[in-house]
């Protein structure tokens, strides 16, 4: 089994300090207080950067259709889809949303509608650290950026095996993430054990979210921890959801998304290094072998167009990156999100090619009736 690497007391508060000088600067504005220039936002006379998807937000918050404003921008460009909002905005509605700026990149990174309550980063790992210390859990990612925090833990109460898989042997914990759009929330985290990759899921039963630290939600949080720890952890259905994952092979739409997830994590990894973790071309290269362009493939064709890796190898491939590569410098907080990617697709209600039959009696052009035979069947003949 490998050794899974857990933070010292010294590192986790060094950590915590750190994560309280990356609170994001929140503010209320009304609709008609605000102009559109260009990519920025003018408030109070200052022109504030505008990101993609604060401005993707927008449109949506206004009720512009994302497939009307996309025609449009190709159409005309994106001075006209900036126009067509400002007209709208100016329209008489009295919105209120709530802006959401990076102090790093000194940019507006989120929109959200008017009265979203926030916890702060401090607020955050002071909420955290109490649980941490009750349950007896260790540390084995802690960090943040403008999109919120992260820290995942793991306690040594929770280790088990998947019945029949020799090498799927987990130790259980808890993931605690903070963020503008979602609050905090909590999930259960697992590290496989043989080669000590992480992953967890808001797709599991057990996520609980709070948006603020009343004393009521605390309460209720406090039952669910009670919960939590009674089970040891373990989410409710897992080990079916694996075998099921390990028997099921991902499509080339999955590996595709998979390895995306890998790349938008840093933009120095490129394509050619992801494959060491998802080897996607060698994949492409089979079906180029059989005369397939797959270039030219529908998103429905590569839903159904087998990878040759089960589903259990590709999550496996995304944790391995996220809980192991050194080579770049990224943040826990974006490999948490990674490892959440992961978890996503492990719950998935149905796989892609769930169901594939992989016998066909008709492949290859084959049919069951003859000419005569089907025009007699659809009446064709007297």
């Amino acid at each position: 089994m490998a050794t899974i690497q857990t933070l010292s007391q010294t590192e986790f508060d060094r950590r915590k300090s750190e994560l309280a000088t990356q609170d994001i600067i929140r503010k209320e504005v009304h609709i008609a207080d605000f102009e559109i220039t260009g990519n920025s936002i003018r408030i109070d006379g200052v022109n504030i950067p505008l990101s993609e998807h604060a401005f993707s937000r927008l449109l949506t918050l206004m009720r512009i259709p994302k497939a009307f404003a996309k025609r449009l921008k190709n159409q005309f460009g994106e001075d006209a889809l900036r126009q067509m909002v400002s007209l709208f905005k100016n329209s008489g509605k009295r919105d209120v949303f709530t802006l959401i700026v990076d102090p790093k990149s000194r940019q507006i990174s989120n929109i959200l509608p008017a009265g979203y309550g926030a916890i702060s980063n401090e607020g955050f790992t002071d909420f955290v650290e109490r649980y941490i210390d009750q349950y007896n859990l260790d540390v084995t990612h802690m960090g943040g950026d403008s999109g919120g925090a992260t820290i995942n833990t793991i306690s040594d109460a929770g280790i088990f095996q998947v019945p029949g898989m020799n090498n799927e042997v987990f130790q259980t914990g808890v993931s605690f993430t903070n963020s503008p759009e979602r609050g905090l929330e909590v999930t259960p985290f697992l590290n496989r054990l043989v080669c000590t990759n992480g992953m967890t899921s808001r797709g599991f039963e057990e996520k609980y979210s709070l948006s603020s630290l009343s004393n009521d939600n605390i309460e209720k949080f406090n039952d669910h921890m009670i919960q939590l720890a009674s089970t040891g952890f373990q989410p409710f259905g897992f080990i079916d959801q694996i075998k099921k994952a390990n028997g099921t092979n991902a499509s080339l739409a999955e590996v595709q998304s998979a390895l995306s997830g890998i790349m938008s994590t840093d933009k120095h990894i490129n394509y050619e290094y992801a494959q060491r973790y998802l080897p996607l071309e060698r994949s492409l290269n089979q079906y180029k072998m059989l005369g397939v362009d797959t270039t030219s493939l529908t998103k429905k064709q590569l839903a159904a167009a087998d990878s040759g890796m089960s589903v259990w190898e590709v999550i496996n491939g995304v944790t391995n990156f996220a809980s192991n590569q050194n080579k770049f410098r990224i943040n826990d907080h974006k490999m948490g999100n990674l490892m959440v990617k992961a978890g996503n697709m492990l719950t998935k209600k149905n796989y892609d090619l769930d169901g594939r039959m992989d016998v066909n009696p008709f492949a290859n052009g084959r049919s069951l009736l003859n000419t005569n035979e089907s025009d007699r069947m659809m009446g064709n003949l007297n």
